[in-house]
């Protein structure tokens, strides 16, 4: 199915705007809050350039819940720029996120009328645990996310993922998917830079000064830019708990992009993979390959 596809090639996008993302925020840019008010920069442009050339009914529904949307995605921004800036290690963090399909469940069946069959929720669950189980062995013994304030920002990023997705899938066959990304950013893009100018204007200067920093937000925009679209097509063409579901694949992904750059556990602790570690990869890996082989389904 095209949507299955489509699904896997955005979580593919998120995977390596995660990556860069994380970096950038270490590197070259101080704070969540700077990083997200240097990426409503390139997305405030495309968005006004789609916006004029083909301008939606702004007194419309569909135009209100992506507004609505909007305001769901900085927070998104947000909470997830901050969850990376908090902790060391990312691979933590996006297992936890990434469990957002589980909202998307029961909201698209409250919501949009979606069927809860147990084949529907048996394949996200399936995935939803292969990267949960990606995330337990690749983490550092003892630095695992507890209940703590981190904990409270990604669950809310989560949420806050899983509100934009029924929210978007709502609006589609009433707005291009282009016209869904312009307005979304539209309304996201004064929460994000009044939120930057009130917290750090300073940052955001040196950000705007700094050529590495612009370069390197700009990169990570392009690929978040690719993802956005990718999801947002798939949202049309198919079932969104499902989409998302497949979109959740990300901490598998993310594992075996740190193990073929070298950044894997055996890497940071100076010592070789255990057998444990190395049954986890292998079963997160056919959990998610059966979730997302059911949904082909």
């Amino acid at each position: 199915m095209d949507w299955v596809v489509l699904s896997f090639a955005a979580a593919v996008a998120f995977t390596a705007y995660s990556v860069i993302q994380k970096r950038v925020l270490d590197r070259h840019v101080d704070g969540a809050v700077t990083f997200s008010a240097l990426a409503c920069i390139p997305h405030g442009v495309i968005a006004g350039v789609i916006l004029l050339a083909d301008p939606p009914n702004w007194f419309s529904w569909p135009v209100l819940v992506m507004a609505f949307a909007g305001t769901s995605h900085a927070a998104i921004q947000l909470l997830s720029a901050c969850a990376f800036r908090r902790e060391a290690d990312i691979s933590r963090i996006v297992p936890i996120m990434d469990a957002f399909p589980l909202f998307v469940l029961v909201m698209a069946v409250l919501f949009l009328g979606e069927s809860l069959t147990p084949l529907k929720a048996g394949a996200a669950l399936l995935v939803t645990g292969g990267g949960m189980v990606a995330s337990w062995y690749q983490s550092l013994p003892g630095a695992r996310i507890k209940l703590n304030r981190s904990l409270v920002i990604i669950l809310a990023a989560a949420f806050a993922m899983a509100t934009y997705s029924v929210l978007a899938k709502a609006a589609t066959g009433q707005m291009s998917v282009l016209q869904m990304y312009a307005v979304s950013w539209t309304f996201s893009i004064p929460w994000l830079m009044g939120t930057s100018l009130l917290r750090n204007p300073s940052g955001l200067h040196r950000a705007l000064t700094s050529r590495p920093a612009l370069i390197s937000t700009g990169a990570a925009q392009a690929i978040i830019l690719i993802a956005f679209l990718t999801a947002l097509t798939a949202f049309e063409l198919g079932p969104v708990s499902l989409s998302s579901a497949v979109m959740s694949t990300r901490p598998v992904l993310l594992l075996f992009w740190v193990v073929a750059t070298g950044m894997s556990v055996r890497a940071v602790l100076g010592r070789r993979t255990s057998f444990g570690e190395g049954r986890a990869r292998w079963a997160s890996a056919l959990l998610v390959t059966a979730g997302v082989g059911v949904m082909a389904l």
